[in-house]
């Protein structure tokens, strides 16, 4: 389990570089999406120091959307995958991301 209620936003999002990779990825990003993208940046800031692997995001993921149903409803958001989706759009780097499926929830 992780700590996501102590995390602070140590730097912050080019909003507008995120806008116009999602747009070229065909993603319209709503105030949901922006939630969840807000919140991955902070738990990769909030770690800066470790080896954060997808299953580290998707853990994080899971335990703070559990109760709208966790990961099955971030893949309405993000159909290709929630995290393949939010590093891609904003370059955070993950280690083992060469399992783009992740499983299926669907």
């Amino acid at each position: 389990m992780y700590d996501t209620l102590n995390m602070v936003r140590v730097v912050n999002c080019d909003r507008q570089a995120v806008e116009e990779r999602a747009k070229e990825t065909g993603v319209h990003l709503t105030d949901k999406h922006w939630e969840a993208i807000d919140f991955i940046q902070k738990f990769y800031d909030y770690h800066e120091n470790e080896a954060l692997k997808v299953s580290d995001y998707n853990n994080a993921l899971q335990g703070k959307y559990s109760l709208q149903g966790g990961l099955k409803y971030l893949y309405t958001l993000f159909p290709h995958g929630p995290v393949k989706t939010i590093t891609e759009l904003t370059g955070i780097s993950v280690n083992n991301i060469q399992d783009q499926s992740m499983g299926s929830v669907h």
